[in-house]
């Protein structure tokens, strides 16, 4: 998916580029699920999912980081 990250996160500070193995909360359309990033280049990661989703290609994906005890809003992805 083609990744566009927010400049801070509220309340916490500035966010920092997705890395490789990171676990990631993703949201596309009502359903969420988590998954660990296989890949993570400039602009875009590829993410493999413990429960998949289905969705067209040009979806919207909110991309949530665990910070602390909670996930937050980091970016939006849009898949590919």
């Amino acid at each position: 998916m083609d990744v566009d990250l927010l400049d801070r996160i509220v309340g916490e500070g500035e966010v920092e580029e997705i890395s490789t193995g990171e676990p990631l909360m993703l949201t596309v359309g009502t359903a969420t699920t988590v998954g660990a990033v296989t890949s993570a280049r400039s602009g875009e990661c590829e993410v493999s999912l413990k429960r998949p989703v289905c969705a067209a290609e040009g979806a919207q994906i909110a991309i949530n980081r665990r910070v602390g005890a909670r996930w937050r809003l980091i970016g939006v992805g849009t898949l590919k």
